[in-house]
């Protein structure tokens, strides 16, 4: 019984476990991303260099909020929990928040070493402007440029976020499908829209005469049972179909991992950028955000 309980449980979705770790992630990363704010305004205060400061404060600033509320956007639309169907139109809300998302947290990290260069002074040219730009790392802190190293993080720039990014703008944009079918459940729904289609384009001739009515009810039943089927999808994708196919993410948890790598990222920034100028840190707090 327990192993059948299980097996239903991952059939509709993440497990109880899974549901309740999301959440406690995402009340931790709330409170830390309210500390980094408070942390990046103060360095912004610190920095010298007035086109720095500009970028610390609306470029870094603006980007850090809107990729929290784009995460809690998704979340409240989508509790890792939700059993009951998303709507075309939700799904269609939660790609365009997954959207902004995506580009956001990229370009987050297009500020961080735009503020690097424009406090040491240095220019250079926009295209050769990026935290792992070669032209760019003389001018990053060592820490941050050690973290950036790590084989963990240029797997996910490489592989992952420029994918997302560049799909996004120029190619094809991320989807969450409306639902999520088992090899079975997806025989039954081509079964029942095939169905559908010859009430709807070969009519027999008595039925005509008799009416539509029956002929309605039935595509009725037809669709309520097509509309039965299936589960919530926990991925998101660009394209599995011919040479743009890449593999799905899983939602939730690709939104919170991603949400962390910019929290860690400002997190070595701000030690990095202090340690390297001598700059005293803010002592902030722990802070608990409220619902």
């Amino acid at each position: 019984m327990a192993g059948n309980a299980e097996q239903e449980t991952e059939r509709q979705g993440y497990s109880a476990a899974q549901v309740s770790n999301f959440n406690e992630q995402l009340r931790k990363m709330r409170n830390d991303g309210a500390r980094l704010k408070f942390d990046l305004g103060h360095l912004a205060e610190q920095l010298t260099a007035t086109r720095a400061k500009t970028f610390a404060q609306q470029g870094l600033g603006r980007r850090f909020h809107l990729i929290e509320r784009c995460v809690l956007n998704i979340f409240e639309i989508y509790p890792v929990g939700r059993q009951k169907f998303l709507s075309i139109d939700e799904c269609t809300d939660i790609a365009i928040q997954f959207h902004a998302f995506a580009m956001n947290v990229n370009a987050l990290f297009d500020n961080v070493a735009w503020v690097c260069l424009l406090e040491s002074g240095h220019v250079l040219p926009p295209k050769k402007i990026g935290l792992l730009k070669a032209a760019c790392q003389p001018f990053i802190p060592t820490n941050l440029a050690t973290f950036l190293a790590e084989p963990d993080i240029t797997r996910w720039f490489h592989d992952y976020g420029t994918l997302y990014r560049d799909s996004t703008a120029h190619r094809i944009a991320p989807y969450l499908p409306s639902r999520a079918y088992t090899p079975e459940e997806g025989e039954r729904l081509r079964q029942l829209h095939a169905k559908s289609m010859q009430e709807w384009i070969e009519p027999a001739h008595d039925q005509l005469r008799a009416g539509s009515s029956e002929r309605l009810e039935r595509l009725d039943r037809l669709e309520r049972e097509k509309e039965e089927l299936g589960r919530n999808s926990l991925l998101m994708c660009l394209s599995l179909t011919g040479e743009d196919a890449s593999p799905p993410v899983y939602l939730h948890p690709q939104l919170l991992c991603d949400w962390g790598l910019a929290q860690e990222i400002i997190r070595h920034f701000l030690v990095g950028m202090r340690e390297s100028r001598g700059w005293l840190a803010l002592d902030i707090p722990p802070l608990e955000v409220g619902d």
